[in-house]
């Protein structure tokens, strides 16, 4: 009988080993040490030796021009490539949420972005872009007057309409998902009424999706803000330092300083900094769903 009470004691924690395991060895520690890295000069040739240096290294940070310079083209490159992404992924969710012919073919077309990873994208954009081989560069020359679309004029926008064109899908499907699973009965009742298209969908539709539109639209905003594939497959963060992605200037400060207690220092700022403003986010969510 104790036996018996004990294996059923003993068959939660076996269960959760695991996962405890893998949470230990791959999240808790890699985070501690990157923490008590910060705190240190810690650079490749004196990680046996790790000097103290409290908090310098975020005094650093943020005394540094070339990162305050950072976060702020993270932050307009987050808030206008999802701000066009958003409206572009629910303009089209809704136009697809009827019956349209050929819909499920022009939806598996529009989805092909997803299967693509953003560095191999980033890599493709960079050789139909190229200003000597490039063939969109080519057609596109009367718009851009014979500048190069990953210079310095054009690059910003460039990339921006790179990752509009990967990752509206993923906003796309989220919101289609979403409004085909409110009830056709609610939508034709609303009809019945005299509601139009535009009322049943600001009155009826958006308040049901909006905890959907909520979260990809946080999920949106933190991967746009902490970029690296696509912008360094690109442009490597050039020309210069103009399109440098706050990831971009910590991967540099890492493995091209090899300044490891400043490269973590910044990670540890950018943690803290999208920790707060979603955890409001989350918080006003949750309440619209009581």
């Amino acid at each position: 009988m104790r036996f018996k009470q004990l294996s059923q004691k003993l068959v939660p924690v076996f269960l959760m080993a695991p996962l405890s395991l893998w949470l230990l060895l791959f999240a808790i520690i890699p985070i501690s040490y990157g923490l008590w890295l910060s705190l240190h000069h810690a650079f490749i040739e004196n990680l046996s030796e790790l000097r103290w240096a409290g908090l310098t290294n975020y005094r650093l940070l943020f005394g540094d021009a070339k990162f305050l310079q950072s976060l702020q083209w993270s932050l307009l490159f987050a808030v206008i490539s999802v701000a066009i992404e958003m409206t572009l992924g629910m303009g089209i969710a809704q136009l697809f949420n009827r019956r349209v012919p050929g819909k499920g073919l022009a939806i598996t077309f529009l989805l092909l972005p997803m299967l693509v990873s953003a560095a191999l994208m980033g890599t493709i954009f960079r050789l139909l872009l190229n200003e000597f081989v490039g063939p969109i560069a080519y057609l596109l020359q009367p718009i851009s007057q014979g500048a190069a679309l990953l210079g310095p004029e054009w690059a910003n926008r460039t990339l921006i309409l790179a990752d509009v064109i990967a990752c509206t899908p993923f906003v796309f499907i989220n919101v289609y998902s979403a409004l085909q699973s409110i009830p056709e009965e609610v939508l034709e009742s609303a009809s019945v009424e005299g509601a139009n298209a535009w009322q049943r969908f600001s009155r009826i539709s958006f308040p049901m999706i909006l905890p959907i539109i909520g979260v990809t639209f946080l999920e949106r905003l933190i991967a746009a803000f902490l970029i690296f594939d696509l912008v360094y497959t690109m442009t490597g963060g050039g020309p210069g330092t103009i399109t440098q992605s706050v990831s971009i200037y910590i991967y540099r400060r890492a493995f091209g300083r090899s300044n490891f207690g400043m490269a973590n220092a910044g990670s540890f700022t950018l943690a803290v900094m999208l920790l707060i403003p979603s955890l409001v986010l989350v918080k006003r969510l949750l309440r619209s769903l009581q």
